[in-house]
């Protein structure tokens, strides 16, 4: 059998991917992996290396929006749609003009932070919703794809909820998680925005493509390339965050061993737990992660029941050969994945910089977990 080693260095050595961190701990000692791999020709990976980490930012936004239910300044469950006034107006998709003007209908059920941080609230993205797609605006003005609390689409409200611990803090979502996110953990390579940060800056590594028309050929690096957060003037919690994998991982492993450093113990269960409110919700998340390329993005065991927990994919069935109930999990779109399994009692993630995430990526991705759970013993 190829070692976990001797894979990723044959990937990077194959430009499979420039450089790869990997970092894994368990509950009981046996398994302590913190390794970077990086190709000779490419830019030096490292346990600091920071990286765009996209769609992995909903987790701490999520963390920060459940302590301030903590503090008693919301409630999971209350209309928070006067705080988000912009996304409050939007109403519910009916139909696209040619032009791309939509038409709507106005929306009836309240918006709270139960569905903005489960996919739940009916804000949808663009590039993966065809109707939505096709109007026109911004991906922040868009309108609603279902009311609030009846279905599941992949989109921004994790952003939204980003705003509201803003407007309840009355701080910019960069100087919150400094405070309560990074310090409580020792943290410090995570912002928002990198250029304003020189000692974040110089340890970011470029982003790098893998051609679709060559995709048994190298990933390459482009420095200044376009990515989901060029141009962002604001912190948007969804998908804006950079951060290293040693600090990224310190959240993981603050939740796994339960601390409380982040979140009281019975706050943190809550978000291990499934939130979807109906069969419908359900539905919809199975089939969004059963697409072909949600299957290559974000881990997407076929054949296992899930559901939507408070920061991430949550795992309800039995029938994976190592995933317990329970386990929470998510990604980013440039080839970076993450879970937490308490019932086995590990935890991980998995650094990249490769767009799009493909199977070559998926491959390691999921060699990793495997790893990780092998060498705890938790295999089934």
């Amino acid at each position: 059998m190829t070692s976990l080693d001797d894979l990723l260095e044959s990937a990077v050595a194959d430009g499979t991917a420039p450089g790869i961190v990997v970092i894994a701990k368990d509950k009981d000692g046996k398994v302590d992996i913190a390794k970077a791999f990086s190709s000779k020709n490419g830019t030096q990976y490292n346990l600091d290396t920071v990286m765009e980490i996209s769609s992995m930012s909903k987790l701490p936004t999520s963390i920060a929006a459940l302590q301030l239910v903590e503090k008693g300044l919301v409630t999971l469950d209350e209309d928070v749609s006067h705080l988000i006034p912009a996304f409050a107006q939007q109403g519910i998709l009916e139909s696209v003009a040619a032009d791309g003007t939509p038409t709507t209908r106005p929306r009836r059920n309240p918006i709270t932070l139960r569905t903005l941080i489960t996919h739940s609230s009916g804000a949808g993205y663009g590039f993966l919703d065809a109707r939505l797609g096709q109007v026109r605006g911004s991906q922040f003005e868009l309108p609603l794809l279902f009311e609030p609390g009846e279905g599941w689409a992949y989109g921004t409200g994790v952003d939204r909820a980003g705003h509201v611990v803003e407007a309840l803090t009355g701080r910019d979502l960069e100087d919150y998680m400094r405070e309560h996110i990074w310090a409580p953990l020792g943290a410090d390579s995570s912002t928002f925005f990198p250029d304003t940060r020189p000692d974040v800056a110089a340890r970011r590594v470029p982003m790098a493509f893998r051609e679709a028309r060559d995709p048994d050929g190298p990933a390459q690096e482009r420095p200044g390339a376009p990515t989901v957060t060029t141009g962002l003037t604001r912190p948007f919690g969804g998908h804006g965050l950079f951060a290293s994998m040693r600090d990224y991982f310190s959240i993981l492993h603050s939740l796994l061993v339960d601390d409380g450093r982040l979140l009281r113990p019975e706050t943190a269960a809550l978000a291990f737990r499934p939130q979807l409110p109906t069969p419908e919700s359900r539905e919809r998340l199975r089939e969004f992660m059963d697409t072909p390329t949600m299957r290559l993005l974000f881990p997407s065991p076929p054949d296992v029941e899930r559901d939507y927990g408070l920061g991430g994919l949550v795992i309800v069935g039995d029938e994976h050969e190592y995933w317990r109930p329970g386990a929470l999990m998510w990604g980013g779109g440039a080839s970076l994945n993450w879970f937490i399994d308490r019932e086995a009692g590990v935890c991980g993630v998995f650094g990249a910089q490769v767009q799009p995430s493909d199977a070559r990526m998926r491959k390691l991705i999921d060699a990793f977990q495997e790893n990780v759970y092998r060498k705890a013993g938790k295999l089934a």
